[in-house]
């Protein structure tokens, strides 16, 4: 691969996850499943949280603000734990594709930021739950474009594209880095391939 090329590529991927961090931030009704608490982001809130899961281990709502929390605090081994626990003890986070994103963002990050292996499952399970869903399908993106499948990563940012309101700020920048990855990857607009 030339040098511009990567060069680009790399470019491109520094906007993805910029566009993907406003995404994050747009979806507050997402965070639904753990509304912001009183103290949170204060050191005794986690021992509090604890204490209160030790009490009541089923609560899935409470494993994912302790998750949340861990996750926060670049904790990322204890927060992967903490999102496996709220899956496995609540059947309404395990419906929650947002729930799997942030687990598999978790994962990633603890085994140094790649998408590649479980991440990648964890990414397909919230597609399997909603197939729209925006992080999964940003991520989705994400871990196909570090595979180098860029027409499946162009499937999944013009499918995100479609959800985002066209005068947005998320949307114009996703839009470039589609734009930006088809001219790097020579794909035609629309030629994204669809997952196998």
């Amino acid at each position: 691969m030339s040098a511009w090329r990567f060069a680009a590529l790399a470019a491109l991927l520094a906007l993805l996850l910029l566009v993907a961090a406003q995404i994050d931030g747009a979806r507050l009704d997402e965070a639904a499943l753990a509304p912001a608490l009183p103290g949170a982001g204060d050191a005794a809130l986690v021992p509090a949280l604890e204490a209160h899961l030790a009490r009541t281990p089923r609560d899935g709502r409470g494993w994912m603000i302790l998750a949340r929390e861990h996750f926060a605090a670049d904790r990322f081994d204890s927060a992967a734990r903490a999102y496996e626990r709220a899956l496995a003890v609540s059947r309404k986070v395990a419906q929650d594709p947002q729930a799997w994103c942030e687990l598999a963002d978790a994962v990633a990050m603890a085994q140094g930021g790649s998408l590649k292996g479980r991440p990648q499952e964890l990414i397909d399970k919230a597609l399997g739950l909603r197939g729209t869903h925006p992080r999964a399908l940003e991520m989705a993106g994400s871990a196909a474009f570090e595979r180098r499948d860029y027409a499946r990563a162009l499937f999944y940012w013009e499918t995100l594209l479609q959800q985002l309101e066209p005068r947005s700020a998320e949307h114009r920048e996703l839009l470039a880095a589609v734009e930006r990855l088809r001219r790097v990857a020579d794909l035609a607009p629309g030629r994204g391939a669809p997952p196998a």
